[in-house]
């Protein structure tokens, strides 16, 4: 057998060791339910959070400042997983974080807010009223 067929018949038995029957299976694929999946996925963590921060965006307009609040105690126990997350479906929006990485509150940023973005939070906080409520969350506008 000379050299240029052994290296041919090696890289078929490469290709054909590694070769994945999903390789063929992926152009037969739900693409309306992979689509759902895919978009659900980064949110699987916090149930309902991404129909939330949706509906927050359709009852805001472009510009507006939205603190985002959560139940959670702390910045590495899921606060920041909930702030980073609002961050993409609230684009055009400035979304401000109410607790930063230390878990030191920011007052400023409550300051600055024209709304509260409160994920499974329903008491609305000192200085804002309730505009909107899901079983997911609530929207406060600063009261005038």
């Amino acid at each position: 057998m000379s050299r240029r067929a052994l290296h041919i018949v090696v890289a078929a038995a490469i290709a054909a060791g590694i070769f994945q029957p999903y390789y063929l299976e992926i152009f037969r694929v739900n693409r309306a339910a992979m689509r759902a999946m895919l978009v659900e996925m980064p949110y699987r963590k916090t149930p309902g959070l991404r129909r939330f921060l949706d509906d927050v965006r359709a009852r805001t307009r472009l510009g507006d400042a939205i603190a985002i609040d959560s139940p959670f105690p702390s910045w590495e126990h899921g606060y920041g997983y909930v702030y980073g997350r609002s961050l993409y479906p609230l684009s055009g929006r400035r979304a401000l974080a109410l607790y930063d990485p230390s878990d030191r509150f920011l007052p400023q940023n409550l300051a600055r807010a024209q709304y509260v973005a409160a994920y499974r939070i329903f008491a609305p906080r000192p200085g804002f009223t309730t505009v909107w409520s899901s079983p997911d969350g609530t929207l406060q506008r600063r009261a005038k």
